[in-house]
C-alpha cells in the first residue's frame, strides 16, 4: 500500500467488546493508532478537543445518542473528516441514511478484515489528495454554474445546494483533467481510494447524479460526457459530442 505522510490516528466507535478489540487489535498491527470508545457520548467530547484522522462508527449504540446523530455532528464539525460507518443494517435504506447522515462509506457486517483496511486505507489517501488541493482553485465556475470544493456546494444558476463530499471530489478530479477522458477505474482509485470492492456502476451512478445538478437535460449532456467503453470526459463549455460520446 502506498505510504501516507500524515499521522494516522483513529477513533473506533463500537459497543461490542469482541469486535472492538479485534479491529483496534488488527488496525494497530497494520501501524494505526487507534482510540476505541462505546457509545456516542463518549466519542464526542474527545472530538471537539482533538479531532481524530478518521473515524470508524457503529450504528447502534447505547445511550441517547445513534452512531448516525454521531456522523452529523463530526461532519458539521469538519467537511473532510473520514467517516466510515460499520453496521449489521443491511437494507439499501439504511445505507442511504448513514451516507445522508455523513458518512463517506458503508460497510456491513459481518465483513472481510482486509476489506476494512483498504477502505480506511484509501479514505485517508482521499483526505491527503484534497488537503493538497491549491486554496486559490477552491472554488470552479463555467458557462453559468459554480462548485465550491471546501464548503460542499453547487450553483446551477438557482441557488446554492448541498453536495456530497464523492461528488466534489469527482467533479474535482475531472476538473483537474478537463478535455481528458477519465476512466472509470482511475475514478475509483482516487475518489474511493481503492477500486477492489466498488463496481465501475457506482461512479455510474454519481455522475448520474451531478449531471442533474448541472445539465439542463440529463440524458444529453454538455459538460459531462460519457465515452463509451473507457468512462467521461468534462468539458468547461458545451461542445459538439464526437464518436463514442453520450
Amino acid at each position: 500500500m502506498e505510504e501516507l505522510s500524515l499521522s494516522e490516528k483513529l477513533c473506533l466507535v463500537e459497543d461490542d467488546p469482541t469486535i472492538g478489540e479485534l479491529v483496534a487489535q488488527r488496525l494497530r498491527l497494520k501501524g494505526y493508532t487507534v482510540e476505541v470508545f462505546v457509545s456516542a457520548e463518549q466519542a464526542w467530547p474527545k472530538a471537539g478537543v482533538i479531532l481524530h484522522d478518521h473515524y470508524i462508527v457503529d450504528i447502534l449504540l447505547p445511550g441517547m445518542s445513534s452512531g448516525l446523530d454521531l456522523c452529523r455532528k463530526l461532519r458539521q464539525l469538519s467537511p473532510t473528516v473520514p467517516i466510515l460507518v460499520l453496521s449489521a443494517l443491511s437494507e439499501p435504506s439504511d445505507r442511504i441514511e448513514g451516507l445522508k447522515s455523513g458518512a463517506d462509506d458503508y460497510l456491513v457486517k459481518p465483513f472481510e478484515m482486509e476489506e476494512l483496511f483498504l477502505r480506511v486505507h484509501g479514505m485517508l489517501k482521499r483526505r491527503l489528495w484534497y488537503r493538497n488541493f491549491p486554496k486559490l482553485e477552491t472554488t470552479f465556475h463555467w458557462d453559468g454554474n459554480t462548485i465550491d470544493l471546501v464548503r460542499f456546494e453547487g450553483n446551477a444558476g438557482q441557488g446554492p445546494f448541498s453536495m456530497s463530499q464523492k461528488e466534489c471530489m469527482l467533479m474535482k478530479l475531472l476538473i483537474e483533467r478537463e478535455g481528458e477522458v477519465v476512466s472509470r477505474e482511475q475514478i475509483l482509485d482516487r475518489v474511493w481510494g481503492y477500486n477492489v470492492f466498488p463496481s465501475t456502476r457506482t461512479v455510474d451512478n454519481v455522475i448520474l447524479r451531478i449531471r442533474r445538478y448541472f445539465e439542463a437535460t440529463p440524458s444529453e449532456p454538455k459538460y459531462i460526457h460519457s465515452v463509451r467503453g473507457l468512462g467521461y470526459r468534462f468539458t468547461c463549455r458545451p461542445s459538439p459530442k464526437t464518436s463514442g460520446d453520450k
